[in-house]
């Protein structure tokens, strides 16, 4: 897929979790932190939220060029880097508040990731995870549905990643020297519901990224949504977290 359709996945991303994240924005107190960092910000859609709410530019890290080029393009207010965290310690960066959403799903080696994470945080500074999926957790209704998360799972792990990643948030950080406040929101699909498009949107996207046919679970979702049969419960684990012990180790 090329950027602009990522863009759009990550536009209905957003928009999908938009209460949870929210919450936990203004309970970290958002407006307070003048430095954040948003890792992994992909087309800027989040890093662009966040400085509308806080009226600051802030600054977007992403491995994929064509994303950063795309989010230069979009978001021009802020300031948008092309690497990784090595980047940032390089150039001996520090922030108040660093913002991670589906990052740590995606790392090889997630302890040590969080380690250089909390390097690049000020001291007294916040990790902020908004979003870490859990598919195992997901349930679908009707039952034929059930075999849907493994698409997703063999998807995810065809690709190096972590399907199973939220549920093992609390124990990753404390791993890496952090002392966190961990939950999870459990997003929830009952059907016909107002954001129904976004859903059938979410359809092509996985179409497209696996390259399969789903039109054969299409069909099932279709009719049990005729019936007001649909039901889809989706945990999604975040947390706020704080360095434990000396700054910078």
């Amino acid at each position: 897929m090329d950027a602009e359709q990522w863009h759009e996945h990550y536009r209905l991303q957003g928009q999908w979790l938009a209460e949870g994240r929210d919450f936990l924005l203004r309970r970290a107190g958002i407006a307070n932190f003048t430095a954040i960092l948003d890792f992994g910000c992909a087309t800027g859609v989040i890093s662009e939220e966040i400085r509308r709410r806080t009226g600051r530019p802030l600054t977007g890290i992403d491995r994929d060029m064509s994303l950063i080029e795309l989010a230069r393009k979009k978001f021009p207010a802020n300031h948008f880097l092309h690497g990784d965290e090595t980047t940032l310690l390089k150039a001996r960066l520090r922030f108040d508040l660093i913002l991670i959403s589906f990052v740590l799903m995606w790392q090889p080696d997630p302890i040590p990731f969080l380690s250089r994470m909390r390097r690049l945080l000020a001291k007294k500074g916040r990790l902020l995870v908004l979003a870490e999926p859990d598919y195992g957790g997901r349930i679908d209704y009707p039952e034929e549905l059930t075999n849907l998360k493994d698409i997703y799972i063999d998807h995810i792990q065809a690709g190096n990643g972590d399907p199973f990643i939220g549920r093992k948030l609390a124990f990753l950080l404390d791993e890496a020297g952090f002392q966190a406040e961990t939950g999870v929101f459990n997003q929830v699909g009952q059907f016909p519901f107002p954001g129904q498009r976004r859903w059938e949107k979410e359809w092509r996207f996985w179409e497209r990224l696996t390259g399969r046919d789903l039109g054969y679970w299409r069909k099932i979702e279709r009719r049990a949504i005729a019936a007001k049969k649909r039901f889809v419960l989706f945990p999604i684990f975040h947390a706020d977290a704080r360095v434990r012990g000396p700054w910078g180790r």
